[in-house]
C-alpha cells in the first residue's frame, strides 16, 4: 500500500478490535498489532503491525493536516463566528471536534465551544464556512 504523505487513510473506531495479525497498512501482518490514536475523544485511529509504525505516525499527521474538521480544516485552533439558534452572530467560539456529523435533516454539523460561557453547541458547517471564509 502506498502510504506517502499525499495518501489519506481514514482512521477507524478503535473499539472491539483484533490486536493480532491486524494492520491497516499492509496485506500480510504477522504478530502483535498496535494502535495509534488520531482522536482519543472519538476513539479514532489506526491499527498497525511492527513494520508499519512509521506509516501509522504519518497517517495521523496527514489526517490532522488535511482531513480533520472537514472543509473547515483551515479554522482549527482559531476563534470563529457562529450563528446562534436565535439567528444572532457571535464570536469567541472554536471548533472542538475534528469530526463532521449530520443532523436529523442530513445537514453537516460540527461541535463548537465557547470557553467564556463554558458552552458547547452543534453548528451547521455551511454557516461556519460562510461566516468564517478562508483568507
Amino acid at each position: 500500500m502506498d502510504t506517502n504523505t499525499n495518501t489519506i487513510i481514514y482512521p477507524q473506531r478503535l473499539v472491539m478490535i483484533q490486536l493480532g495479525n491486524n494492520c491497516m497498512f499492509c496485506t500480510e501482518p504477522n504478530g502483535q498489532s498496535y494502535t495509534r490514536y488520531a482522536d482519543v475523544y472519538n476513539k479514532l485511529g489506526y491499527i498497525y503491525c511492527n513494520k508499519c509504525e512509521e506509516h501509522a505516525i504519518n497517517a495521523v499527521k496527514v489526517w490532522h493536516e488535511k482531513v480533520a474538521y472537514g472543509p473547515a480544516n483551515y479554522l482549527k485552533n482559531k476563534d470563529i463566528k457562529i450563528k446562534r439558534t436565535s439567528g444572532e452572530i457571535e464570536s469567541g467560539w472554536v471548533l472542538d471536534s475534528p469530526i463532521i456529523s449530520h443532523d436529523d435533516e442530513g445537514n453537516e454539523t460540527t461541535h463548537c465551544y465557547n470557553e467564556t460561557f463554558d458552552l458547547g453547541k452543534w453548528c451547521l458547517l455551511k454557516d461556519i464556512l460562510e461566516l468564517n471564509p478562508a483568507n
